[in-house]
């Protein structure tokens, strides 16, 4: 990782931009590997055939330039990127009115992209809720390179905990970052199930659930990586913050959740290397 971390930072495209390419046809060619079984799975039930070789390549590439841009983009910000927003308004006015939201992402395109453009919005405060057990060496890493991030995150290791900071901050105005395509680990309870690509997947509930309690939006957000530097993010809202009666709240949860499962699906079928959830989501 700190090898990655050198070549993002101090090695020319010319060199980098090979490795990565032969990186990614080692993953793609280990069929060992539970990410490059997952990877092929989710290919699958996008082309509705066996991925080919060269398809599964192109999956692992995408993840690769991705994953280099991280360091790049904690490093250093926007200044080498090009990164078209749509959609940023909702954000912008929330930030006017001194009114928080849950911004509801997914293991789709850069997180990190989004983490930069919260650095140029004046005034906007985001926190992020994270599983601290996940990608712990590569998060370390990561937070090396820009120290401020571990204080702007919200751990899940204790759940209850994790919702009273995650309602406390909403409640104070921020912005809390999740994502909502993947449960932290098995035994979470508070989860519901959605059809995604034709099966049925468990998604938790704590973005609508919190966001309802607090009052406040849901916008979905996402950065698609396009080509090497340029990426694509978009807002748009996927509940406007309106009381839903407490009576009320478990149904507008799975009506909520079935549309963010929905839109995460047409996201996927428009660019479907952008998908990183390397887990056996559906139980195959």
């Amino acid at each position: 990782m700190r090898l990655m971390r050198f070549l993002a930072q101090k090695t020319p495209s010319q060199i980098v931009n090979p490795l990565l390419w032969l990186i990614a046809l080692f993953f793609a060619l280990d069929k060992r590997r539970s990410t490059t079984q997952a990877s092929a799975q989710y290919l699958r039930r996008i082309l509705n055939r066996e991925p080919t070789l060269l398809e599964r390549q192109r999956h692992a590439l995408a993840f690769s330039h991705v994953f280099l841009d991280r360091v790049r983009l904690l490093s250093s910000g926007l200044n080498q990127f090009s990164i078209e927003a749509e959609g940023q308004e909702l954000v912008s006015q929330l930030v006017l009115q001194g009114r928080g939201a849950v911004l509801l992402g997914a293991h789709f395109g850069s997180f990190e992209a989004l983490r930069a453009l919260d650095r140029e919005l004046p005034g906007l405060s985001v926190r992020y809720l994270m599983y601290p057990n996940h990608a712990q060496k590569s998060t370390a890493m990561l937070d090396e390179l820009y120290t401020e991030m571990a204080d702007k995150v919200i751990s899940l290791a204790n759940g209850p905990m994790a919702m009273i900071e995650v309602f406390e901050a909403l409640d104070n105005g921020e912005f809390v970052a999740i994502l909502g395509d993947r449960l932290p680990d098995k035994s979470v309870r508070a989860k519901v199930s959605v059809q995604f690509f034709g099966d049925p997947i468990d998604v938790p509930t704590s973005p609508y659930m919190s966001a309802m309690a607090a009052k406040v939006p849901i916008i979905l957000s996402a950065a698609t990586w396009l080509e090497k530097d340029k990426y694509a993010a978009n807002f748009s809202l996927l509940h406007d913050g309106s009381k839903v009666p407490r009576s009320d709240r478990k149904q507008q949860t799975l009506s909520l959740a079935q549309n963010y499962a929905t839109a995460l699906e047409d996201m996927c079928r428009r660019n479907p290397n952008n998908w990183f959830n390397f887990f056996d989501i559906w139980g195959e």
